[in-house]
């Protein structure tokens, strides 16, 4: 085949017009591509099937045939003779049989046009590739995610270009990839021995294609379930026929509460106010039947049948029940030495994990959302991401600030952000309707339209972006014009980068940013591949964010990671002292079994990384469905609130692992750490743990309703083993705590060593404590103790009764 210059010298002497020309000269060089990829390209059979050949034969007007009765070979030599006379027609190439290989190689209409090694989707390919470099732009066909604005011709060095600028990915897409689809791919060729090749072309053009669509290996790599999940409908995203079902059941198992003193005495004017407080109080009914039930047989029966030996209820004393109840007694106490033994073992994986690691350069997004909080808060969250141990040009400020809100006092926070903290009052004096953007947020009634403001530059080295959320014209007069909550701010950032890395999404405000990403930063944002969440109020360790970078890096098969979160203001006041203590338990012990038995059900909003997409450029935290669940544009029961309203971490974990669960997992490192401020009286640290337990409770029935898709039952297995001994936990301890006292009072009075049983499980936590060697926390075990009672008899109760409240209350702000 000559090349794309003789092309050009020979071209003129032809009869076809210059339009004419550029498309068989398109289709010529599409073709030798062809043959030194040994792959198909997309773009050229559009030129090259048959009608296009008889349409460009036609141009020509070549009398040396009859259209109707030519074969394609046939039109084939008389277009090549026709555009280059003076080779001889012994050199014609075969466009139909690789001459190299002996591999048919089909043009036809009828036959796909994706090639095994041109797997070019929307999500595959580079990520350090450039887009807007249209020479190494090859769209597919497989690509129904992206609607191109104009057409794309592919280079004739495109695919060749795209296999070369990506060998260091090979490792870890490898990873992911089955061996008998990587053996299929990379096994080579066979050759095709004469008699074959007579076989084949013998053959009509519809057979020939029967046989190539039968060996090609696209549909077994589209099969592949790696990173293209999920395969779910859209009843997991609007549950229908559940939620109707849940409603009817409310309405009628609450038929005793009449609408009218709903109206009337608690002044519940809206209809869907009206139905979260009869599920609520359908939901505590069951809940106090399941209670009733327990106390009765485990309780008040055995002690009146076994222990008083009186006749009083159903079952007669000294009866076989009382066998069944000490059997049942010892079962309980077996297993719970068992679980015992398995959070020892858990705890000291955990906490021995080696806490080397190494300096990576992938681009990190540090994306802090902020709401009122003050200047001294706000330059301390800044300055730890700042001064970390991360190199600085690979590291990104993502601060979004969350509406206009003045908080009482004090200055509003978007101004500390512009005018104490970054430099940006000459935005400020220009105006700032002046600057904003539109683009669609979300908050607890779905879509709606939003304006925001958009600011970049560099502090101490580190490139910044500083999102304003200013709201519409309309809500400008309102108390807080542009506020959308903590998930909007959140949505904002992972759809920002979908939108950069996979052209869908788009609005006026993404454009903005990823321009002044490219011209004031010199950054390109489809380079990022995790990104950092973490709460205003928390100050992370210097190499934290390094440690956790490098387990992502070394294990493809993460998805989020998670540091330790420690107590930042621990002398500030009792309820603040005896959280210290509350914290460690819950990581070292809580984490430590969900990460080593299952996933990590929440990564804490204060110190997270999410992985945004795959080496191989495909969505991780990414994925449009996932964002789409994420988002919650539907209308909603009690239960998607308290997911969607007030536990957003928590929901996207449950999402993560929904989504990717069968193949990935989230994990705790606790040598990864941070401080973060707790709440310092009981008022709001009841208005927190009534978010964080509602959320807990109804993000496990969210595992329960929509498990992982395409899971193993092994990880079904484990997944429900953490969740039913979490749940446990959150239901059957305030009613199995009061009634442990009270045993462990009577055994006390009646047996004489009972003493020293009690007091060794007291001290079960002290025990896991030395044999972490966290010899600080031991201390504070002390005002632990006492608010045993607060975190589980009172939270839980409280935060039950009050699932309708989907309002955050009190913050640590106020």
């Amino acid at each position: 085949m000559r090349n794309y210059s003789r092309a050009q010298k020979d071209g003129r002497q032809s009869t076809a017009s210059d339009s004419t020309y550029i498309d068989v000269i398109y289709c010529l060089s599409s073709v030798q591509a062809a043959r030194s990829s040994l792959s198909l390209v997309d773009c050229s059979r559009a030129i090259c099937m048959r009608k296009g050949l008889e349409t460009l034969l036609q141009k020509i007007g070549s009398p040396k045939l009859t259209l109707g009765n030519a074969s394609e070979e046939e039109r084939w030599k008389v277009l090549y003779t026709t555009l280059f006379p003076k080779d001889s027609k012994d050199n014609i190439p075969h466009p139909y049989l690789e001459r190299d290989c002996g591999t048919p190689n089909t043009i036809a209409r009828h036959e796909s046009t994706a090639s095994i090694r041109t797997l070019e989707s929307t999500y595959s390919g580079d990520s350090q590739q450039d887009i807007h470099d249209s020479s190494n732009f090859t769209p597919s066909l497989m690509s129904p995610n992206i609607t191109a604005r104009s057409s794309y011709r592919p280079s004739p060095l495109a695919v060749e270009q795209t296999q070369d600028t990506r060998p260091s990915n090979d490792n870890a897409i490898d990873r992911s990839i089955p061996d008998s689809t990587h053996r299929d791919i990379h096994q080579p060729p066979q050759v095709l021995t004469v008699p074959e090749k007579a076989h084949l072309q013998s053959h009509t053009g519809r057979k020939l294609k029967k046989r190539l669509r039968g060996k090609t290996m696209e549909a077994q790599v589209l099969a592949f379930r790696a990173w293209e999940k999920p395969h779910r409908t859209d009843e997991h995203i609007t549950p229908g026929v559940y939620r109707g079902f849940w409603i009817w059941l409310a309405r009628c198992l609450t038929f005793y509460i009449p609408s009218w003193f709903l109206t009337r005495y608690l002044k519940m004017d809206d209809l869907r106010q009206r139905l979260a407080f009869r599920q609520k109080v359908l939901f505590c009914v069951l809940l106090a039947a399941i209670y009733i039930l327990i106390c009765y047989w485990l309780v008040i029966q055995p002690i009146a049948s076994c222990v008083v030996k009186v006749d009083i209820g159903m079952i007669a004393n000294d009866s076989a029940f009382c066998s069944m109840v000490r059997n049942i007694i010892y079962v309980y106490m077996g297993l719970g030495g068992a679980f015992m033994l398995l959070v020892a073992v858990c705890v000291v994986c955990v906490r021995y994990t080696s806490r080397s690691f190494e300096e990576h350069d992938a681009l990190l997004v540090m994306q802090i959302p902020c709401y009122n909080e003050d200047e001294a808060t706000l330059r301390k969250t800044i300055e730890s991401c700042v001064q970390s141990s991360y190199e600085k040009k690979r590291k990104l400020l993502f601060i979004v600030a969350d509406g206009l809100v003045d908080a009482v006092g004090q200055k509003p926070t978007y101004k500390i952000l512009l005018e104490d903290i970054f430099d940006h009052s000459a935005e400020l004096e220009a105006g700032i309707d002046n600057q904003v953007h539109s683009y669609t947020s979300f908050d607890g009634n779905g879509a709606v339209e939003n304006r925001a403001l958009t600011c970049t530059g560099h502090y101490r080295g580190v490139p910044y972006i500083v999102v304003i959320k200013v709201g519409r014209d309309d809500e400008q007069d309102s108390p807080k014009p542009g506020n959308r909550g903590k998930r909007d701010s959140q949505l904002l950032a992972y759809n920002f980068f979908h939108y950069v890395n996979y052209r869908s999404m788009w609005s006026p405000l993404f454009e903005n940013l990823e321009f002044k990403m490219r011209v004031c930063l010199n950054l390109d944002a489809r380079k990022a591949m995790y990104m950092l969440a973490i709460d205003c109020d928390t100050e992370v360790d210097r190499t934290g964010i390094s440690y956790l970078v490098d387990k992502l890096q070394k294990r493809p098969k993460l998805v989020g990671v998670c540091g330790y979160t420690g107590v930042g203001n621990s002398m500030s006041s009792f309820v603040a002292s005896s959280q210290v203590f509350e914290y460690w338990l819950t990581h070292a012990v809580l984490k430590a079994v969900e990460s080593i038995c299952s996933s990590v059900f929440v990564l804490s909003g204060c110190f997270t990384i999410y992985r945004l997409k795959w080496p191989n450029n495909r969505p991780a935290i990414l994925h449009p469905l996932l964002l789409e669940d994420y988002a919650g544009s539907y209308d909603k029961t009690l239960h998607e609130h308290n997911l969607l309203s007030i536990g957003e971490d928590r929901y996207l974990s449950t999402l993560a692992i929904r989504y990717f669960g069968a193949d990935c997992r989230l994990q705790y490192f606790s040598a990864a750490t941070c401080t973060t401020t707790v709440p310092d009286n009981l008022s709001v640290l009841l208005d927190q743990r009534r978010r964080w337990t509602n959320s807990l409770i109804h993000c496990h029935f969210a595992h329960l309703n929509v498990p992982p898709f395409e899971a193993s039952f092994f990880t079904h297995v484990r997944l429900l083993f953490v969740l039913f001994c979490e749940l446990f936990m959150v239901f059957i301890l305030p009613l199995a705590l009061p009634a442990g006292v009270a045993l462990a009072v009577i055994s006390v009075l009646l047996t004489p060593y009972a003493w020293a049983i009690l007091l060794a499980f007291l001290l079960l936590p002290v025990l896991l404590c030395i044999l972490c060697m966290d010899w600080t926390y031991i201390p504070f075990y002390l005002p632990f103790f006492p608010m045993i009672a607060v975190f589980s008899i009172i939270i839980p109760i409280f935060s039950v009764w009050n699932q309708d409240n989907i309002k955050w209350g009190k913050t640590r702000g106020g």
